[in-house]
């Protein structure tokens, strides 16, 4: 099982992490050359705002599992650390459970929402892109998020997750 972990976490961290740094580092780009067309040329871009509309909700849900896995999401911990280790480890247990079923949902409603994209034939107002391509982010990000919660339930099991505040 440590290995399905090991496997989880460098696919994830590779898709969740790297490819977003590639995303934030072309959105920064394409926000810049919007500015100079846009106050030096006095031409601005049409196309900017969608894409970058795009490229900013798939940086949203693909990131979700790297910062599950960086701890970066919020939490409120001062009730929790007055618990004992073992209710600790309870109560997280039963949060990646309600996590994972947070993921499962997220996933459906994508599709969902893909399907009836797909079904009226939606495209973007300026590009006229279908719409269900920048909403594979949404499925695409849930799912590796769900991921990472299956490597982080096997972990707890295993008992290799170690926590800021539990000694």
């Amino acid at each position: 099982m440590g290995k399905i972990v090991r496997v989880i976490e460098a696919f994830v961290g590779f898709v969740s992490g790297h490819v977003q740094a590639w995303l934030i580092f072309l959105l920064m780009w394409m926000v810049l050359v919007e500015v100079l067309s846009r106050y030096v040329l006095l031409s601005p871009l049409a196309v900017s705002n969608e894409i970058g509309g795009f490229v900013l909700v798939c940086i949203t849900f693909m990131g979700l599992a790297y910062t599950w896995r960086e701890r970066g999401h919020v939490r409120v911990e001062f009730i929790f650390k007055m618990f004992p280790l073992r209710l600790r480890w309870w109560v997280r247990f039963v949060s990646v459970i309600l996590a994972l079923l947070f993921a499962l949902i997220l996933i459906k409603a994508g599709y969902d929402f893909i399907e009836d994209s797909l079904f009226f034939q939606e495209r973007s107002e300026r590009l006229r892109i279908p719409l269900f391509w920048p909403q594979l982010a949404l499925i695409s990000g849930s799912a590796l998020l769900f991921l990472q919660l299956v490597a982080e339930i096997l972990k707890m099991i295993l008992g290799r997750t170690s926590y800021k505040g539990d000694e």
